[in-house]
């Protein structure tokens, strides 16, 4: 979340679907409720991250980083390679809120042969998918908040799947929470970016829902873990003057400082989370700026947002998201 150009960084990107949402979502819900069974996806899970390998009828395969707080992009090499050109939004309004210069492109357009649902909003097309100079690409392109919408998923992260899921059916033995999604004055989903709430220390912590999140560790801050492991992966945020705050309270949390390379932004380790009820930890959160998420994200959640939740929090849980009903289930992964 608000790390680079695009998807986690760029309210301009962001809100690409934001003008055509209602419309949108109303063909995304529909679209859900008429699938037949489950579906497993072409999933790929690298440190507590989830992409889609789909295999193109134009030749090769595309690799998609899947974030629910993100937007569509796609790389300019990746079009290439599949012999397409992006265009210039005919939409007015689409153009002004991507700026001038901006290409897009249909996904219909890429002839993907996995079984995978198509999003009606746009990708953008970028040089390259790297979220900060310094960092390695990240696939081909990212299915963000417009892709999920209108249907419900289940990600089993110990299992590493990722289903398209059936509706109006709970997860036997779940523990159910309401997600936020902002809405206009006639009750109509603006946008799809899922906002929940989480206990830490005994405190309730609005978040975005954010299976992208993601950080690139410095080498330093690598040796400094415990565990291990790669320098890209999943982690969660939280805004600075909370951070801040839990460094006065708790002063046993770990801090490492300048971990994330890039932005140099240090991160804390909480001991204990409560999702749904269901104790998950410890927890790595980075630090990122107030006004990235009670400015830019928080105007496109249902309330203010302190944060995001990322994967490194829900590694050992199997998650059902239902964005028709805004509901989520959790559970123990098996």
């Amino acid at each position: 979340m608000h790390n680079g150009r695009f998807g986690r960084g760029s309210p301009r990107v962001r809100r690409v679907v934001a003008g055509i949402a209602p419309v949108l979502c109303l063909l995304a819900t529909a679209a859900a409720w008429a699938l037949p069974s489950r579906r497993l996806m072409p999933a790929v899970f690298r440190a507590d991250r989830v992409y889609l390998e789909c295999a193109a009828t134009h030749g090769g395969t595309l690799r998609f980083y899947t974030d629910t707080g993100g937007a569509m992009v796609i790389a300019a090499p990746a079009l290439a390679r599949l012999g397409l050109q992006p265009r210039t939004p005919a939409d007015p309004t689409l153009r002004a809120q991507l700026g001038r210069g901006a290409r897009v492109i249909a996904m219909q357009s890429l002839g993907l042969a996995a079984p995978i649902p198509l999003a009606h909003a746009p990708m953008v097309a970028v040089p390259a998918m790297r979220q900060l100079p310094g960092w390695p690409p990240q696939g081909d392109g990212i299915l963000g908040q417009a892709w999920f919408a209108g249907h419900v998923w289940t990600w089993n992260y110990p299992a590493k799947r990722l289903w398209l899921d059936l509706p109006g059916r709970a997860p036997e033995g779940a523990r159910a929470v309401p997600l936020g999604f902002p809405v206009d004055a006639q009750g109509r989903r603006i946008d799809d970016f899922p906002r929940i709430v989480v206990r830490i220390a005994g405190k309730s912590v609005p978040l975005l829902l954010d299976t992208g999140a993601e950080t690139y560790l410095t080498r330093a801050a690598l040796a400094q873990l415990r565990a291990g492991g790669p320098r890209l992966r999943a982690t969660s945020m939280i805004i600075a003057s909370l951070f801040e705050r839990w460094h006065r309270e708790h002063p046993g949390w770990r801090i490492i400082r300048q971990a994330q390379a890039g932005t140099m932004a240090a991160m804390i380790e909480v001991p204990r989370v409560r999702v749904a009820g269901l104790r998950v930890g410890p927890v790595w959160f980075t630090e990122r700026p107030d006004a990235n998420f009670l400015k830019v994200m928080s105007s496109m959640t249902s309330a203010p947002v302190y944060g995001s939740l990322g994967g490194n929090a829900l590694r050992d849980l199997r998650m059902t998201i239902d964005y028709p009903r805004a509901r989520a289930w959790f559970m123990r992964g098996r």
